[in-house]
């Protein structure tokens, strides 16, 4: 592969940025590859990885600086903690680094996970309790009207906290998905500062 078809494959691998942002990404490396000269063509491209790696590194490093100038949303962190997790596999690190890379993505992943499902289950454990109770007091009120009143304020006490405390854990778990993307964003980054230092 030469230079004119590695910025060609480049070009055809980062389709899913701005234009404004795929031209500069290319002048950038067009300007590495005449730095080095024709004759050093083959080991800048060595030095640099396949194009793949190039452009999910590219890919990441827009993402972060997007995810910076615009304001968070759940599918946009979502897609963000995807494309930085692509980027650090495709990254060109050893096999004990790599190995260690993915055990804390997946370990850190499952905790997060873990923590959103108990908070989900947990309010929408008490939102339906209230619910319930509440349905099952009207169902009673012809049989012991005591015993429904207390099933009635009991549900719609259960209910009302349920109601209350749902917008806060939706806060909650964006600012967790927010948390996640900033910790992959600076992991992603000390992997590419070492690379860098490494050229």
């Amino acid at each position: 592969m030469d230079k004119a078809g590695y910025l060609k494959s480049l070009r055809s691998k980062l389709h899913r940025l701005p234009a404004q942002e795929i031209d500069a990404a290319l002048i950038y490396y067009e300007e590495y590859f005449d730095e080095a000269g024709e004759e050093n063509e083959q080991q800048v491209i060595e030095q640099l990885g396949p194009p793949s790696q190039v452009a999910a590194q590219i890919v990441a490093d827009f993402t972060i600086k997007d995810l910076d100038t615009t304001p968070p949303s759940t599918k946009k962190n979502m897609s963000a903690i995807w494309l930085i997790i692509l980027a650090i596999l495709s990254a060109p690190l050893s096999l004990p680094l790599l190995a260690v890379a993915m055990a804390l993505i997946i370990s850190v992943g499952a905790v997060v996970f873990s923590f959103v499902v108990a908070i989900i289950a947990i309010v929408g454990g008490v939102l339906l309790s209230g619910i319930f109770t509440l349905i099952s007091g009207l169902f009673i009120m012809t049989n012991h009207w005591p015993t429904a009143l207390l099933f009635i304020g009991f549900g719609l006490i259960t209910s009302g906290i349920g109601a209350l405390i749902s917008p806060a854990t939706i806060r909650l778990i964006k600012r967790t998905g927010v948390v996640c993307v900033e910790s992959l964003a600076k992991l992603f980054q000390k992997i590419t500062r070492k690379r860098k230092e490494n050229f």
